[in-house]
């Protein structure tokens, strides 16, 4: 590819893109010890093609598994999408000690999504205990 056109692109993306910031999280009560502290959106060119999140152990357990949805809204709060991940400790990234924060995100390509809520399904801790919420 020519040098020119990919700063063009390249400007283009990062010109037109932009994080929001959401506010839609879980309640705090009952979550296995497990909040959902911060969550992000990103679009470009009015396409949501990407979030973040930043969830909070505030138990005194360690947690080596999440599961949770992520349900995209437009600025109406209608529902454009929803999607289930699932974050696990592995051999780059260790589990998530009690009392720390661990971010996850991922790409998706949803259209017309400004907003996002995080609801959490269900966490493991490394005792090999379980945790499960009504998702």
């Amino acid at each position: 590819m020519n040098k020119s056109i990919f700063f063009v692109l390249f400007l283009i993306f990062n010109l037109s893109s932009s994080f929001i910031k959401n506010k839609a999280f879980d309640n705090k009560e009952n979550l296995c010890g497990l909040e959902v502290a911060d969550a992000y959106t990103q679009e470009v060119l009015g396409k949501n093609i990407g979030f973040y999140v930043k969830f909070y152990n505030n138990s005194d357990k360690i947690i080596d598994a999440i599961k949770y949805k992520v349900i995209f809204k437009n600025g109406f709060n209608e529902i454009k999408g929803s999607k289930v991940f699932i974050w696990q400790a592995g051999n780059l990234i260790g589990p998530m000690n009690s009392k720390s924060y661990l971010r996850d995100g991922s790409t998706n390509w949803i259209d017309g999504a400004n907003k996002l809520e995080v609801k959490i399904i269900r966490v493991h801790f490394e005792d090999d205990s379980t945790c499960d919420l009504k998702s």
